[in-house]
């Protein structure tokens, strides 16, 4: 009943209804300006560009097409790069080598004892870019073929002989090109669709990369994608006797440039504090969703709320509003790894770069990520996210997003040549895979605004067609007026956001608190649901003042098991940290990976928490202050697990191996 009697109090004191963050007229304005169809003009222009990251087509279309439109526009623009070469380090990533791509051609020269054979073309670049495996090593190669099932493990290999021959095989192009070239001598790879995947489009081509590091480049090889009509043929050919493919690619491989485009609307009071809005410019050809669109959606944005302030129409923010068209994760890190004087605006942060002689350069607010931003939701059976922040960056942006999200919804905002569909739009947990997650590791408030699902996601069918000029203007109205409103700095709106967000973590406990008692009884679990219980009194306590909120970290010192724990390295990891790993401690991480498995459809976002997940945030709370016991405590809050110091001292002992952490 006390709970329930704050509830009504907290209620009481929130805006009146019809009430939001953003003024209207503020929305109006930027609603009435923001064109859906120019963004999609721009998607149209940007998917002409094979725009790998290193390649001099990234560049090109980073150059030619975003920062010629800025500076036409009279915004302030440059271009900035950094080392792409397979050998440079950016946190734990290392870069990808340059990659200058010309074209390609498949071809089956023969077929056995099938009569009347007639050699033919079963791809070719010009046709479907997607179609050579990127980074690709250019050469001509003829062999036969063998198919080695998935082709990543070794027993994909037992009683299979790829030596001389051509792999044939399911896996991701890079695993594959290393099992059957590099450590088997096979000439050449063709990748063809796992089982199962969206078999209702069997003629599209996926995405897959061969990603070639420096010291491989001599062993490494070419590939290339084909549909599962293609690889049904190649079957039933293979079953009248040995098939022979040609293969013939027309690419270098050496050391390239990350090309980055920023612009900025320069704070008049506090441009030293910025509010990013990001976007990763590159993909193969097509990929006008993914992420042409998340590209095409921040130009209109930038074009829109310059000419707003410059025409008098809006006032001058008070922070500088920063965007940043970046080559996805690899870009950013290099911009945060070279740019160590950029940082939170959180001065409590503790942030692996930063030492004593640096002087301080900007601070970021928050990040708003646009990545998918475009789709026809119809046609790619979709729905608009925005994701909220993990617990270990805290803030009022979920509420923010949250709000301008339900004003964007009443608008009810079409464009004359877009779409009329209804808009499924909504909020959800926290989920990995873009360029908010290095925001995150930095302590940075940020979201990811997309679409899931999306059965043409990585493929040749991620096509202009697909894109949608409502949902454009949409999309970039909400983000636009968000980014906006934030720069602005208005006293008397942060302090109703704190209100409103006081409100949405309320709802987020209740509903934690109603998952463990639908799940499994636990002594954790018990521990959890009283936690939870006192999160609800002490959150909804003095509403109108806001002066008693919950302190996660008081009721995890608890426990004050294990050593503490400190980051050496910004968050996310890459893969190759992982795939380092032997002996018990490989078998301790695939355990974890099992335990924490997602059931994500498709490749869609996970339902639930996936292991990647759960070490980034253990890693976050890695501060050199929290204990493991401590940090096992935060993380069995956030994901409802039953996680201890003895767990995490075991997670803290791999990474300390692999010198992400130290501990002390």
């Amino acid at each position: 009943m006390k709970i329930w009697a704050s509830f009504l109090l907290l209620l009481m004191a929130l805006p009146a209804v019809g009430q939001h963050l953003v003024p209207q007229p503020v929305f109006d304005a930027i609603a009435a300006e923001y064109s859906g169809e120019a963004a999609q003009e721009y998607d149209r222009q940007i998917v002409q560009y094979h725009r790998i990251q290193g390649s001099p087509m990234m560049t090109e279309v980073a150059g030619k097409v975003v920062l010629a439109k800025l500076r036409d526009w009279g915004i302030e623009a440059r271009l900035e790069q950094f080392p792409s070469d397979g050998t440079t380090r950016y946190q734990t990533y290392t870069s990808p080598m340059g990659w200058d791509m010309r074209g390609g051609e498949l071809w089956v020269e023969s077929a056995g004892s099938t009569a009347n054979f007639v050699p033919f073309r079963m791809c070719r670049y010009s046709d479907v870019p997607m179609c050579v495996s990127t980074y690709s090593k250019g050469g001509e190669w003829s062999g036969e073929l063998v198919d080695v099932g998935a082709g990543v493990g070794d027993r994909d290999y037992e009683g299979k002989d790829v030596n001389g021959k051509v792999a044939l095989a399911y896996g991701y192009a890079a695993a594959v090109v290393r099992a059957a070239a590099i450590k088997r001598r096979a000439i050449g790879v063709v990748i063809y669709p796992p089982p199962g995947d969206r078999a209702d489009h069997p003629d599209m081509v996926r995405y897959n990369g061969i990603w070639p590091r420096a010291e491989e480049l001599e062993a490494t090889v070419g590939g290339f994608q084909i549909s599962e009509n293609q690889y049904t043929q190649l079957r039933q050919l293979m079953g009248n006797g040995p098939v022979r493919v040609r293969g013939k690619i027309d690419a270098t491989l050496g050391p390239g440039q990350l090309t980055l485009v920023h612009a900025w609307i320069r704070g008049s009071q506090h441009p030293e504090t910025e509010v990013v809005i990001s976007g990763h410019l590159d993909h193969p050809k097509w990929s006008a969703n993914d992420n042409a669109s998340g590209s095409a959606a921040m130009l209109e944005m930038a074009r829109t709320l310059h000419r707003l302030i410059a025409s008098g129409r809006l006032a001058a923010p008070a922070f500088t509003l920063h965007f940043m068209w970046v080559p996805e994760h690899f870009g950013t890190l290099a911009y945060f790894t070279k740019h160590p004087e950029v940082r939170s605006c959180n001065p409590g942060w503790d942030d692996p770069r930063q030492n004593s002689a640096l002087k301080p350069g900007p601070c970021i607010a928050l990040n708003l990520n646009l990545d998918m931003v475009g789709e026809d939701t119809v046609k790619t059976n979709s729905r608009f996210y925005i994701t909220r922040t993990p617990d270990s960056v805290g803030g009022t942006l979920n509420a923010l997003m949250a709000d301008v999200l339900a004003q964007t919804r009443e608008a009810d905002l079409v464009a004359p040549a877009g779409s009329r569909n209804y808009w499924p739009a909504e909020m959800t947990a926290y989920a990995q895979g873009s360029d908010h997650d290095m925001f995150l590791g930095l302590g940075i408030p940020a979201t990811m605004l997309g679409h899931d699902p999306d059965w043409t996601h990585h493929t040749s069918e991620d096509t202009p067609d697909k894109t949608d000029a409502t949902e454009l203007r949409r999309v970039g109205v909400l983000a636009s007026a968000a980014a906006y409103w934030t720069a602005v700095a208005d006293a008397d709106g942060n302090r109703r956001l704190e209100m409103v967000a006081r409100s949405a973590m309320i709802a987020d406990y209740a509903g934690r608190m109603a998952e463990v008692e639908l799940s499994p009884g636990s002594a954790g679990a018990r521990v959890r649901l009283r936690a939870y219980q006192q999160a609800l009194e002490a959150m909804a306590t003095e509403p109108e003042t806001g002066a008693k909120t919950f302190d996660r970290d008081g009721w995890a010192r608890v426990s004050k098991a294990g050593r503490v724990p400190h980051r050496l390295v910004l968050t996310p990891l890459d893969a190759s940290v992982s795939q380092s790993l032997s002996g018990n401690d490989k078998k301790w991480w695939g355990e974890q990976e099992d335990r924490f498995s997602s059931d994500a459809p498709g490749g869609g976002l996970p339902s639930r928490p996936p292991f990647d997940l759960v070490a980034f945030e253990a890693i976050n709370f890695m501060d050199g202050k929290r204990t493991a016991g401590e940090i096992a405590a935060l993380l069995s809050l956030e994901f409802n697990r039953d996680l201890d110091a003895a767990w995490m001292e075991r997670l803290v002992g791999i990474l300390e191996k692999v010198k992400v952490v130290k501990a002390e």
